[in-house]
């Protein structure tokens, strides 16, 4: 090593640009190490925050609008589905037995439905579905408190329940003046929530949190029942699906132009070939047997509108024109005669004696 140095003083160039090298060296060292550093702490900050992200749920993460909507119309569609099913029970009982009560009816789904879902899981069971639960905004703990369950069963079930038997309790008690200025307020107020419900519902699209009004009240929202991992768009179904549709449309483009009657006749006439007996008989009319009366050359039925072409078979007069419009080289089936024009086409004769 000494005398590698020493060797190396005779040049000083060498020795200014080992200098370097070492400086160049010593200084990649310490960006290395800080790089390292860096990319620590930055693994002990993720692993925190994912620490933290696993102990409060995905209570931070952003529910889709449309994954709401979608949750807010299967409830509906649950609600009418469990309505149809209690309804078939009484379908052989006299005509409109369920009419009177339909309010009461639905209060009592509705509390079933409250029962086994917000106040048991937290969630409706459209959002079960939708991977989907209520969450409360004011407090620490991501689940919904006792207090807010029962606000929300008295918002859903009575304030309903109210809405829908209203008209009939108004009609009741509407010649007492009391009660008079009572629905005319009542009345008041279920527009002054229908306009306040089009807001929220407005400024539900705008900014994603509370649907509906009574979560605003309530101080409750959506969020996932699931952290949710990062969505991958595959678009191999819409690719497949939009192959299939341009296949589809270049098929109803093409079909009308192929002549599937001609190509039928052309295949007939190949596959199916008269014997050369037939074909004796195809230069005059013989004496038709009675059986050839009752049986149509091409469809085998009673022939309607009996017609022939110049052999002895027999017609009906749709099933010989239409071949005949379809494929002017049209022959016939059994013997291979030929119409070549239209007015060979000639009505029946048949000689009575």
């Amino acid at each position: 090593m000494h005398e590698t140095n020493s060797f190396i003083g005779q040049f000083p160039f060498l020795v200014k640009t080992r200098r370097l090298f070492m400086i160049k060296l010593l200084s990649l060292e310490g960006a290395v190490n800080k790089q390292r550093s860096s990319i620590n702490k930055m693994a002990a900050t993720k692993g925190s925050s994912e620490n933290k992200e696993t102990g409060t749920g995905s209570r931070n993460q952003v529910v889709l609008r449309v994954s709401q909507l979608d949750s807010s119309q299967l409830d509906s569609e649950l609600h009418q589905l469990l309505k149809s099913q209690f309804q078939r029970i009484f379908q052989f009982f006299k005509p409109g037995v369920l009419a009177y009560i339909e309010p009461e009816l639905n209060a009592a789904l509705r509390l079933l439905t409250w029962q086994f879902s917000i106040n048991t899981i937290g969630a409706t069971l459209g959002q079960r579905i939708m991977n989907l639960k209520y969450g409360s905004e004011a407090s620490m703990t991501p689940d919904l408190g006792h207090r807010q369950r029962l606000l929300y069963a008295c918002i859903l079930i009575g304030a309903k329940w109210l809405q829908e038997r209203s008209a009939d309790l108004s009609s009741s008690t509407n010649h007492i003046e009391a009660f008079r200025k009572i629905w005319k307020a009542l009345y008041f107020f279920e527009k002054l929530l229908s306009v306040a419900s089009l807001v929220n519902f407005l400024v539900f699209l705008q900014d994603g949190r509370y649907q509906f009004l009574h979560e605003r009240l309530l101080g409750i929202r959506a969020q996932f029942a699931e952290k949710q991992s990062i969505r991958q768009v595959s678009f191999e179904f819409m690719t497949r699906e939009l192959l299939w549709h341009g296949f589809a449309e270049f098929l109803f483009f093409l079909l009308p132009f192929v002549n599937f009657r001609r190509i039928r006749n052309f295949l007939q006439q190949k596959l199916f070939r008269p014997s050369p007996s037939q074909r004796a008989e195809t230069g005059a009319i013989v004496k038709r047997d009675r059986s050839l009366y009752k049986e149509c050359a091409v469809c085998g039925e009673w022939p309607t509108i009996p017609r022939h072409i110049g052999c002895h078979h027999v017609f009906c007069y749709y099933c010989v024109q239409s071949n005949f419009l379809a494929d002017p080289s049209y022959t016939c089936p059994l013997c291979s005669h030929p119409v070549d024009d239209v007015t060979n086409i000639q009505p029946i004769t048949c000689d009575v004696g």
